[in-house]
């Protein structure tokens, strides 16, 4: 079995370093670009995008501006509305 957790305690560098992000990808059998990263922080958006990743910031477009999309939140989304958002970009 392997192991599919990753956390900052997994890696020995941390974002805005990919290695959490990689690790996790690498440990489900995944390309970068077969993933969407959610993310709430700059720092985790920059590790998601310089790892090859497509980055969905949660929170304030001017603070997560570097994400590919960006919503304010999960509340009142759906998967059909997010792959919407997904298609569009």
């Amino acid at each position: 079995m392997f192991e599919t957790q990753v956390d900052g305690n997994s890696v020995s560098k941390s974002k805005p370093d990919p290695e959490v992000f990689l690790k996790g990808a690498d440990n489900l059998g995944l390309k970068p670009e077969e993933i969407i990263v959610f993310e709430d922080s700059i720092k985790g958006i920059k590790a998601a995008n310089d790892g090859g990743f497509f980055s969905v910031g949660i929170g304030s477009k001017d603070e997560l501006a570097d994400a590919q999309i960006v919503i304010s939140s999960f509340e009142n989304i759906d998967l059909a509305t997010l792959t919407q958002q997904l298609s569009v970009n």
